[in-house]
């Protein structure tokens, strides 16, 4: 951050600018006047320290891939170089990976890292996003069922498997076919990652809005050239098995209630 910008502004203000330049860039910033650098190293280290912590548990599936100068390195450009806007803890995980893509991090031994590192990041949104509204297992009933993804969902699409790569399994072969997955929180409050295919993928997709299962299978079946009798048996047990975990919900009379979406 350029110092410089802060001319205009009255000296106590000045000070916090050069403060927090030294904190977020030590190696390219003085140390603001009149401050003991024995007190600056305690801050740098204190905020350096509790952001490495905080992203290394947030990032549990990318933290053992690297060791810990690369992650230093990581967080020390995370924090010279991304502006976080958000004063809570919560959305420091969806910066670091703004940071990651727009730093063009992926261009590493690592290209799989943003994708990775987003998914660590959607499961903790989803540990903290708002209850689904309480849906009771219905009967899917073609002609009167109307269903609905849960708000508690988020689909993803990436180019690598990260939901299953391990420092032991990776490696740097990308795979010819993207990779569905299905993260939501289950109706016992645990995150769950599910890997799927494109057609079960378009089939949540469709169903974002209430939509009555009758339109679903019409809808499917002209974009998937399946008979719509076929397309019913496979999709009635699917929606069944979904709306047990709490992915998708049903209702008779589209009244599901959106508020929490």
């Amino acid at each position: 951050m350029d110092s410089s910008l802060g001319d205009d502004l009255p000296e106590y203000q000045r000070i916090q600018q050069q403060f927090a330049d030294y904190i977020r860039d030590p190696a390219h910033n003085t140390v603001p006047p009149g401050i003991e650098q024995r007190r600056m190293d305690i801050y740098k280290r204190l905020f350096f320290n509790n952001l490495a912590s905080f992203c290394a548990k947030s990032f549990k599936s990318f933290r053992p891939f690297v060791d810990d100068d690369i992650w230093d390195t990581l967080i020390r450009g995370f924090m010279r170089e991304q502006s976080c806007s958000s004063p809570y803890f919560k959305d420091i995980p969806i910066a670091f990976v703004e940071y990651l893509e727009s730093s063009n991090q992926d261009s590493t031994e690592y290209p799989f890292m943003s994708e990775m590192c987003h998914l660590d990041a959607t499961r903790m949104q989803l540990r903290l996003a708002p209850d689904a509204p309480q849906c009771a297992n219905l009967d899917i009933s073609a002609d009167a069922s109307c269903v609905q993804l849960s708000s508690t969902v988020r689909l993803l699409s990436y180019q690598w498997p990260v939901h299953k790569l391990t420092p032991s399994t990776w490696n740097s072969e990308q795979p010819n076919q993207p990779t569905w997955l299905i993260a939501f929180r289950d109706r016992n409050d645990q995150v769950e990652v599910l890997g799927t295919n494109a057609h079960t993928f378009r089939m949540l997709e469709s169903v974002e809005h209430p939509l009555t299962l009758t339109a679903l299978i019409a809808r499917l079946s002209d974009e998937f050239d399946i008979p719509r009798e076929s397309l019913t048996n496979q999709l009635v047990p699917t929606i069944q098995a979904f709306n047990k975990r709490g992915v998708i919900l049903t209702s008779r009379n589209k009244q599901i209630d959106t508020s929490a979406a």
